[in-house]
């Protein structure tokens, strides 16, 4: 038999235990970046580094490199295999594609821009060289499992470009998934960046990349996450995603940095992935161009991936009245030498001198006593010597029997020569 008070003191305590429970403050379960985990506490605050570490400013030429590629925006995509996809294959071969990018690496100044590829914890791959747009990089010696991946366009130096699209990441299983052994979906994880060429230059470049962390400092205390780095035993916490440049003590030695990701209030956030240390050896051979002081145009040019900028040739055409003037000098190197002016008198005295003996034209008589005939034995002149037609005219007073005597031809001379005068000078008839 019921009782009808039953039923209604039953409805009663319904009542009033809905209404005290809806007061109640409900927790959600602690997350990796839960600020206090309802405690109160504050978030750790950042600190500079310290000790033998001291933060400056990069070379001069990584300035000018990275003033140079500020115009570019990198933009990197994976094609194949799909994100989270099972590969029944023994070999892994990722393909990617990059856009706004200029790949290059110099015989002379070391690598320019290039994409990095750093699969675990494996040393890091450094791809230059593209087939157009696309990128193919094949690894053989992966064990059978699950894996993950990133990839970011770097700048010479090795700093990853931090800017949308600029990196990817993802997750790929070799024959078939094995849960456990990488981060969750949506779990942080760190990835430390390593300088270009994995060598302790100083100062050193500090860099990383953290996946699925969470944005803060949107507000005062609103911190989530810290990441602790140390280096040769010096510590210090940042809270921010940017590179650093530091120097140290050791300038000549290999360095050794860990990083470690943790929330706010310092606690370590899954450390199997997010624990990470890499080794740069010491330094040795010849420093990079990145580490200069400053880089020539052509220099800047060959470093950033940018073809070497074409001069164009210029050729320069003389004015006119040169041409003129060379043209003259030509014609003048093609005739012969001009000979001096006492030269061509000569020239032309010999030229028009006859072949035959001129001859001689007669005095005229007068009073005077004849000249005698030429001896034998007197010498005589030459065929060139004898005198013109014009010299032996004598001047209308007649001339001393001694200026005759010179006129007429004289000298040993014997032969033809000879033979055709008669004693008076005149030319014999034959």
């Amino acid at each position: 038999m019921r009782r009808p008070g039953l039923k209604s003191i039953w409805a009663v305590l319904l009542a009033a235990v809905l209404l005290l429970g809806a007061g109640l403050p409900v927790y959600a379960r602690p997350g990796f970046f839960n600020r206090d985990g309802g405690s109160g506490a504050k978030p750790l605050p950042s600190s500079a580094p310290s000790g033998k570490l001291q933060e400056v400013a990069p070379p001069g030429a990584v300035q000018q490199l990275r003033q140079g590629l500020q115009r570019h925006r990198p933009s990197l995509r994976l094609i194949d295999p799909s994100n989270n996809s099972i590969v029944s294959s023994d070999v892994l071969e990722l393909r990617f594609e990059i856009d706004d990018w200029p790949l290059g690496n110099d015989s002379e100044l070391g690598l320019g821009p290039h994409v990095v590829i750093q699969i675990d914890n494996r040393p890091p791959l450094r791809l230059s060289e593209s087939n157009g747009n696309r990128l193919v990089v094949r690894i053989d010696d992966l064990e059978a499992g699950s894996h993950r991946f990133s990839a970011w366009a770097a700048y010479p130096w090795g700093e990853a470009v931090q800017a949308p699209g600029a990196s990817i990441h993802g997750r790929v299983h070799l024959w078939q998934k094995l849960q456990g052994t990488q981060p969750d979906r949506d779990a942080p994880w760190l990835v430390p960046v390593s300088p270009a060429g994995e060598q302790g230059l100083q100062p050193l470049l500090v860099d990383w990349l953290i996946w699925n962390a969470p944005l803060q400092n949107l507000r005062e205390g609103d911190g989530r996450w810290r990441l602790r780095i140390s280096i040769d035993g010096d510590s210090f916490l940042v809270d921010h995603q940017e590179a650093l440049w530091l120097k140290g003590s050791n300038s000549s030695s290999s360095h050794d940095i860990q990083m470690e990701l943790l929330n706010g209030l310092g606690e370590p956030i899954t450390p199997v992935f997010n624990n990470q240390l890499i080794h740069l050896k010491a330094p040795s051979g010849p420093k990079p161009g990145w580490m200069r002081p400053r880089l020539t145009e052509s220099q800047l040019a060959r470093l950033s991936g940018s073809p070497k900028p074409e001069v164009p040739e210029v050729v320069e055409s003389p004015p006119e009245p040169l041409k003129k003037t060379e043209e003259k000098q030509l014609e003048r190197a093609e005739q012969p030498p001009e000979l001096p002016q006492a030269d061509v008198k000569v020239k032309d005295e010999i030229e028009a001198e006859p072949e035959t003996e001129p001859q001689p034209t007669a005095p005229e008589e007068s009073d005077a006593q004849q000249p005698a005939p030429p001896s034998a034995e007197e010498p005589s002149k030459t065929d060139s010597a004898l005198p013109t037609p014009a010299e032996e005219k004598p001047s209308e007073s007649q001339q001393p029997a001694e200026e005759e005597t010179k006129l007429m031809p004289s000298g040993s001379l014997g032969g033809s020569a000879r033979e055709l005068l008669d004693s008076d000078g005149r030319l014999r008839k034959l």
